[in-house]
């Protein structure tokens, strides 16, 4: 197990969140959302114990809208890292049994996390899906045959990270869309509700979704063939939305180095006024095996860029940090004068800590040959590329753009307390 990955469940094991025994609050109604983000908010309490408000569940309730939504005969195809009961967590699994119970087949992937923190959802899902993979439902595991030898993701070298789920068609308000992909970067836990920001964005768009069921077959597979620290790839370009699939070769150019490479900092927008271009961030992990990307972000900011990050800060005397000295080093460098303005996350709230788990870049300005607006959302960290199976999907337009950038402004803000 990485050392991020044990901090993250050290902490969620702290707020002592995971012992709960079931769903709470209000029953979610109403439709999900297409084409659009979801954002929670940990901290609007609904001042009720165990009962979290609408803002604070709003992820996970758009996923449970999401499954409500899938009529008798389609398909989901859920993966995720880590499900535990909890106060919404719970209402998922018991939303995926009801889903298989009215003729939709259903199936899981789940890393098999070696402190047992998916074993209890696992077990509920099981004695109701089954685990054989020739039946419409299952649920399975990634460390295959057994557990108790093996320590591996699906594909990658260590543990599965991604956090997706796809549906052949969804009804809403009558009307039947399909080809539907749900992103996120939340995991299932009373943490990822009360002590964390996350965002999830669900868009239909076939080719993406044909490519996300490609990886999911390819986790399936991936199980009982030896690892792929090579696998990575990517869908298709030149469409609003493009996936990008883990894990990748250290070796190989990193993707997010050859993104910033394309773009300039000066441009002149469509009336030909000369602009800036603008990235920001939001991290939870970023650590010296990815520091070509605080390099190209210190010479974009020295070329006049604006960089603007929001990353997750570990609690004071924490051993190990999520975004280590290597890299805070390289991002207070300055060059032209010019720094990058860093805001580290983490403040109280009552009795709980809050921090960002997101993994969104944002790019407004010049990219590549046009000044498109950028959004990349998903489960993938700054960490070593081969160790995890992760996906992230890259969203073009303004309207998109501009509710990232405001739930953005509205996230730093409140981690600059």
């Amino acid at each position: 197990m990485t050392t991020t990955r044990r901090i993250l469940l050290a902490l969620c094991l702290v707020t002592g969140f995971l012992a709960s025994a079931g769903p709470a609050g209000a029953d979610v109604t109403g439709p999900p959302v297409l084409n659009a983000p979801v954002f929670n908010d940990p901290t609007a309490d609904s001042g009720v114990a165990r009962s979290p408000s609408a803002k604070q569940s709003a992820v996970m309730d758009q996923l449970i809208r999401l499954i409500r939504a899938v009529p008798t005969g389609g398909e989901i195809r859920f993966v995720t890292h880590e499900w535990a009961p909890g106060d919404r967590s719970s209402e998922i699994a018991d939303q995926l049994i009801a889903a298989h119970d009215r003729g939709v087949r259903v199936r899981v992937i789940l890393d098999s996390m070696e402190n047992g923190a998916n074993d209890a959802i696992t077990a509920t899902l099981r004695a109701a899906l089954g685990t054989s993979e020739s039946a419409g439902s299952w649920v399975i595991r990634c460390e295959y045959p057994n557990e108790s030898t093996v320590d591996r993701g699906c594909i990658a070298r260590n543990y599965l990270h991604s956090k997706f789920a796809l549906f052949s068609n969804v009804v809403i308000d009558g009307t039947s869309h399909a080809n539907v992909v749900f992103q996120t970067s939340s995991n299932l836990s009373n943490w990822y509700l009360y002590n964390s920001y996350n965002d999830a964005y669900t868009f239909t768009d076939q080719a993406v979704y044909n490519a996300y069921r490609t990886y999911f077959a390819d986790l399936q597979a991936g199980r009982r063939k030896a690892v792929d620290p090579g696998y990575y790839w990517t869908s298709p370009t030149g469409t609003t939305h493009r996936a990008t699939f883990y894990p990748r070769l250290v070796s190989d150019p990193d993707p997010i180095v050859s993104i910033l490479r394309l773009v300039e900092c000066s441009y002149q927008d469509a009336d030909g006024v000369t602009r800036q271009t603008d990235i920001r961030m939001a991290l939870t992990a970023f650590n010296k095996n990815r520091v070509a990307i605080a390099n190209e972000l210190v010479r974009l900011r020295g070329e006049n860029c604006w960089v603007d990050i929001v990353y997750y800060e570990n609690a004071a005397g924490a051993t190990s940090k999520n975004v280590d000295d290597t890299i805070r080093q390289t991002l207070a460098r300055t060059v032209n004068g010019r720094a990058i303005q860093v805001t580290p996350c983490r403040f109280r709230v009552g009795t709980r800590d809050v921090v960002t788990h997101n993994k969104v870049m944002m790019i407004d300005g010049f990219y590549d040959d046009d000044i498109t607006p950028r959004v990349y959302t998903g489960s993938a960290n700054f960490t070593y590329m081969e160790n995890a199976d992760d996906a992230f999907v890259r969203i073009s337009g303004r309207d998109i753009h501009s509710q990232y950038l405001s739930w953005f402004y509205g996230l730093r803000t409140a981690c600059r307390q």
